[in-house]
C-alpha cells in the first residue's frame, strides 16, 4: 500500500539532504524532476511501466558492475559502455535501495532514463560535448518523450546554435542526427538494454534499428 506523499517543502529538504551524498545522486535527480513536475507523456510512462511489471523495480534500479563490464570482450556493448563512463569520468547515476518504491514508480520512465543516459550516449555513437548531449536531446524530443518535445526542439535548434557560434555546423548536424535516429528507432527508454551488455555493440545497434558505431 502506497504511503502518503510528502509535503513539497519536505521534499525540497530531502533533496538537499540528498545532493550531499555522491552515492545518492540518482535520488537526487529523481526527486528534482518529481519536485519541478516533470513528467513523460503516458504512452511512454506506460511502455516503462511494461518493461518494469507491476512489482518488481529492478528495472528502475539496475545494479551494474563496471570492473566487471571493463573485463567484457572487446566490441561488446557491455565493454563499450564501461570504457565510455571511465574515459569520461562518469559515475553513472543509480537509485538506491533507501529511494522509496512508490515515488520511483511515480516517475518510473524518468528514473530509467536518468540510469540508462550514458548508454544512449553508446547506442547514438556520440560524445559528451555540447553537440553530443544535443544529439540525445534532439533523439528524445523526436520521440516525443515529453508532451512539449517538438516545441521545445523547435526553440532548441534556434537558440544553441548561437550559444557556441563556433560549434554552428556541428550541433546542427547533431541534432539532425538525433532525429533521423528517433525516427528509425523503437523507445530506448522502454528496451531491455541492460540485458543485452555481453552482446556485440553492432547487433545491438542494429536490433534498435541504429547504425553500427566503431
Amino acid at each position: 500500500m502506497a504511503t502518503e506523499k510528502p509535503s513539497w517543502w519536505a521534499r525540497v529538504r530531502q533533496l538537499r539532504a540528498l545532493r550531499a551524498h555522491p552515492a545518492r545522486i540518482g535520488d537526487a535527480a529523481v526527486l528534482q524532476s518529481d519536485l519541478l513536475g516533470a513528467r513523460m507523456r503516458d504512452e511512454i510512462r506506460a511502455r516503462v511501466e511494461a518493461l518494469c511489471g507491476r512489482s518488481d523495480c529492478d528495472r528502475l534500479r539496475p545494479r551494474l558492475d563496471h570492473a566487471a563490464l571493463r573485463r567484457s570482450p572487446p566490441g561488446t556493448f557491455g565493454r563499450a559502455y564501461a570504457d565510455f563512463c571511465a574515459a569520461n569520468a562518469i559515475v553513472p547515476a543509480t537509485i538506491s535501495d533507501a529511494f522509496a518504491d512508490d515515488a520511483l514508480r511515480r516517475n518510473a520512465a524518468i528514473a530509467r532514463y536518468i540510469c540508462l543516459h550514458d548508454m544512449f550516449h553508446v547506442l547514438l555513437g556520440c560524445d559528451t560535448s555540447l553537440p553530443g548531449e544535443l544529439r540525445i536531446t534532439a533523439f528524445i524530443m523526436e520521440q516525443r518523450y515529453f508532451a512539449a518535445g517538438k516545441p521545445f526542439l523547435a526553440l532548441l535548434a534556434s537558440v544553441a546554435p548561437l550559444l557556441r557560434p563556433h560549434e554552428f555546423r556541428q550541433i546542427r548536424h547533431d541534432m539532425q542526427l538525433g532525429r533521423e535516429l528517433a525516427r528509425r528507432a523503437p523507445i530506448l527508454v522502454a528496451e531491455p538494454l541492460e540485458d543485452w551488455l555481453a552482446d556485440d555493440l553492432g547487433a545491438v545497434q542494429r536490433r534498435l534499428g541504429l547504425p553500427v558505431t566503431a
